[in-house]
């Protein structure tokens, strides 16, 4: 086959220079280290969202103690993130179409880092709260832009085992969460600054943020994505951008780029007001035919969410529960909670220690997922986007139902632990985005599924706090059930273009 292929580079250099569509122009541009970076420095921030929101679970229990924090408090304080995504994933997804990916997603951070940063040196629990609710309301674009990023800089080819790749990264990532606690919180000095002590908790928590304002740095140095450039009518801009990847991809000059002009409509340039243009953003979004596609992508990220922050936020919590007590070789992982529930007695002195076996098991897990991850994510290309969906939630539910069966610790400990897997759905659906939605509506439409999904995790982090000692069984098998059901609605997601236009770009755009 690849004989047949007559690749668009070639043709070219027979024939000079000539127009092409933006997606002709991305596959001449082709994938090599250039825009490899692009996407590793953007899963930076990826990495960083997760870190600042799954980072509680080891934050909160370390500063109880310091805040005078209630189990209440922690339940509270752990929904911030999620809370505050949902309220701004509507308004940055607006700036990002309009303004533009890079510097929205700059700014964004660059706020995020510092509120996170000065959050750390908050003496008493309001004060810390409302920083880290000021931060919060920065994360849901970094939380969600860098996947239309990545979609807009790659050719059509590569953007399904990039994306699914990027989630394995970011799995790994989240692996500095528990690394970087274990790190630190076992240090033991105090800095006294008058009205409170500086502690490791504190330190940790400038840690977590620190990435944003690196990632930030790093990303100064990129282009704009060239699809928004083409979607607010720069055709010149996005060809310069076109060039530069060319050049740093190839080895080559700039000017050696074989296409001298992109074959685009001409987009309108009359300037609208705020609501008018917020408007036409997104009315076509809630009516056919996107209406569906945003519901059916806004349930799956809900669900994968739900599991993936709301149940994962306390694993740590329950598995300190399990793994801690003695004499339950014989009693399921509910039957212990369940137990240690009952015989819980208040204590005189605030303990607010972390056992190390929970750093062992999280950091040993975390990375172990990822490295499965990685290996699955580049099955994706095979076996597409959709199998491995429908493989990956079959496989969790089961998971979820066995946590109830099993008498055996570890294994509870393992099955319990493989749930950051499941972030390895976020980059398919995600993909499906990139392929359904205009360029113009994208940035848009991820925001809007991504703040669905933040509801998922504000009420998975709740309901899970309800049910963890009433009604644990019944909980996991919830999840289960759930997960079961988001595999089901899989199977109503489109064909991926990559296999539809495979022919396609195989005889026009292969390079």
């Amino acid at each position: 086959m690849g004989e047949t292929i007559i690749t668009m580079s070639k043709k070219v250099e027979s024939e000079g220079k000539y127009e092409a569509d933006l997606e002709q122009a991305l596959a001449v541009v082709g994938i090599g280290p250039y825009n490899l970076k692009i996407c590793f420095v953007l899963s930076l921030f990826l990495v960083a969202a997760i870190i600042e929101s799954i980072g509680y679970s080891y934050l909160l229990p370390s500063s109880k103690c310091d805040l005078n924090m209630t189990d209440f408090h922690r339940g509270l304080i752990s929904s911030i993130p999620f809370f505050a995504t949902v309220l701004t994933s509507f308004a940055w997804g607006y700036l990002v179409d309009t303004r533009g990916r890079k510097w929205i997603l700059i700014y964004s951070s660059v706020a995020a880092g510092l509120l996170g940063l000065l959050a750390g040196f908050m003496p008493e629990l309001v004060s810390f709260t409302v920083c880290k609710f000021l931060a919060s309301l920065c994360l849901a674009c970094p939380s969600a832009v860098p996947y239309t990023f990545i979609g807009e800089v790659l050719p059509q080819r590569y953007r399904d085992i990039t994306l699914s790749v990027t989630n394995s990264m970011q799995i790994l990532g989240s692996a500095f969460i528990p690394l970087l606690a274990w790190a630190i919180l076992p240090l033991d000095f105090r800095v006294d600054f008058g009205y409170y002590e500086f502690r490791s908790w504190r330190l940790l928590c400038v840690a977590y943020a620190a990435l944003f304002l690196v990632a930030a740095v790093l990303i100064s140095f990129a282009p704009e994505s060239p699809k928004y450039l083409v979607s607010q009518g720069k055709h010149d801009e996005a060809l310069d951008v076109l060039k530069i990847m060319y050049a740093r991809n190839k080895q080559r000059s700039p000017d050696d780029f074989p296409i001298n002009a992109l074959r685009m409509p001409v987009i309108g340039q009359n300037k609208l007001s705020f609501l008018t243009s917020l408007k036409a953003q997104t009315m076509p979004l809630v009516v056919p035919p996107y209406l569906k596609w945003i519901a059916l992508n806004g349930f799956l990220l809900f669900g994968i969410f739900g599991v993936l922050n709301g149940l994962y936020m306390w694993v740590p919590d329950v598995l300190n529960r399990v793994l801690s007590t003695a004499g339950g070789e014989d009693m399921t992982a509910c039957d212990i909670i369940r137990l240690r529930a009952n015989n819980t007695m208040p204590k005189a002195v605030c303990d607010d220690t972390i056992d190390p076996l929970t750093y062992t098991v999280g950091s040993v897990a975390t990375i172990s997922c990822a490295l499965i991850a990685l290996v699955v994510s580049t099955f994706v290309k095979l076996i597409g986007k959709k199998a491995l969906l429908i493989v990956i939630f079959v496989i969790m539910s089961l998971f979820c139902i066995f946590i109830n069966l099993t008498t055996k610790q570890m294994l509870f400990a393992v099955l319990l632990s493989a749930l950051p897997i499941t972030g390895l759905c976020i980059g398919p659906v995600n993909a499906y985005s990139v392929e359904i939605f205009p360029t113009q509506m994208r940035g848009m439409a991820v925001g809007l599924t991504m703040m669905i999904a933040r509801l998922g995790s504000i009420v998975s982090t709740n309901v899970t706090g309800l049910m963890i000692n009433s009604a644990c069984e019944e909980m996991f098998y919830t999840y289960g059930g759930m997960l079961m059901l988001l595999g089901a609605l899989s199977l109503l997601l489109p064909r991926s273009q990559s296999r539809t236009q495979k022919s396609e770009e195989s005889n026009s755009t292969h390079l």
